[in-house]
């Protein structure tokens, strides 16, 4: 592993800022990605990192021409990085099989990649996903060992799967835009799909402690002619941050943009989805910084529960001692933090 990254800082520094590709090999197998570093970057300055996951059938290099989150990464300084799922799609666990690639490795050795070569803040990691991308972006949320402080789903939901087993190390700010006339993930819910919208917003009201209710805000509806307008949902006294735009008649698109390649349904056109998402990651941070030599030397170590203070199991509570028993057999006393 050093080798590898010792043999990629030399070809990185020779490109400091623009947009780059290259790969390395997980699990003997060679995963590709596109990143974008803003001209104002230098290698002594930690960064913000947004990874960008593209929908089943698409690509790192087709999410990023529909979201363009390049330009706004060289107005707000941050890194961008759009990897490749196998064969188009992300191993979210999804409930018609789509992939069974170690995904989750993945993407955390990618961070760690990026915090040594490019000195990324590890607080300050994001993730933004499209459909299948969403579904992995919860994924990573419910079961990584890396900190991503907040994330961004585009008409991805969970799995059942996902849904049943999560159990978050980490609070990450979740900000989820929905259409409910989406109709490939519906809004609803269902067999093939996953857990509904609504189930998806309890289960994180419920992890975060928030108000019962969320609190409804009016946004603008400046287009008459899309057949679509948007509310936006926002949790109250919360662990962490928790919203919900819905998009009232919106399809399986991303908000703003118009694109024969983004997606199917209606297109809302009364915002620009990637700029309203950076609006909300930007700034978030992580209460507690994920360790990358444990993750690096125990790449297998999961979690199988956990459990309070008097042996009953539960799930991850801020602010909370509690005892994190794991695969190898180990155990854990652990309280996060969440200001």
């Amino acid at each position: 592993m050093k080798k590898l990254l010792f043999t990629f800082s030399i070809f990185i520094h020779l490109f400091v800022a623009g947009q780059s590709s290259t790969s390395f090999e997980h699990n003997g197998i060679s995963r590709n990605f596109i990143y974008y570093t803003p001209t104002s970057w230098t290698q002594g300055e930690s960064v913000p990192l947004l990874f960008v996951l593209h929908g089943l059938t698409q690509s790192g290099a087709g999410i990023m021409s529909i979201t363009d989150f390049n330009t706004i990464a060289e107005t707000n300084n941050f890194i961008v990085c759009y990897p490749d799922g196998l064969n188009n799609s992300w191993n979210a666990d999804m409930n018609i099989t789509v992939s069974q690639a170690d995904d989750i490795g993945f993407i955390e050795e990618l961070a760690i990649f990026m915090q040594n070569d490019f000195n990324t803040d590890p607080n300050r990691q994001y993730l933004c996903g499209f459909s299948n991308g969403g579904f992995m972006s919860y994924k990573l949320a419910c079961e990584s060992n890396q900190c991503f402080a907040a994330i961004a789903s585009v008409a991805g939901t969970m799995s059942d799967t996902v849904y049943q087993n999560c159990v978050p190390q980490y609070t990450p700010d979740i900000l989820q835009i929905h259409g409910t006339a989406d109709p490939v993930v519906s809004y609803d819910g269902g067999p093939t799909v996953g857990v509904s919208v609504d189930a998806l917003m309890e289960q994180w009201r419920a992890f975060y402690s928030c108000d019962l209710e969320p609190t409804m805000n009016s946004m603008p509806n400046t287009n008459i002619l899309d057949l679509s307008y948007p509310e936006r949902y926002t949790y109250t006294n919360c662990e962490a941050s928790l919203e919900l735009i819905k998009i009232i008649g919106g399809g399986h698109q991303w908000p703003g943009i118009v694109t024969l390649l983004g997606g199917l349904g209606t297109i809302n056109m009364d915002f620009y989805s990637p700029q309203l998402i950076w609006e909300f990651l930007e700034n978030k941070t992580c209460s507690e910084t994920s360790s990358t030599i444990e993750l690096k030397e125990n790449p297998t170590k999961k979690i199988l529960k956990i459990i309070d203070m008097m042996g009953r199991e539960t799930k991850f509570i801020p602010n909370t001692p509690l005892i994190y028993i794991y695969s190898d057999g180990t155990q854990e006393k652990v309280m996060k933090l969440k200001h």
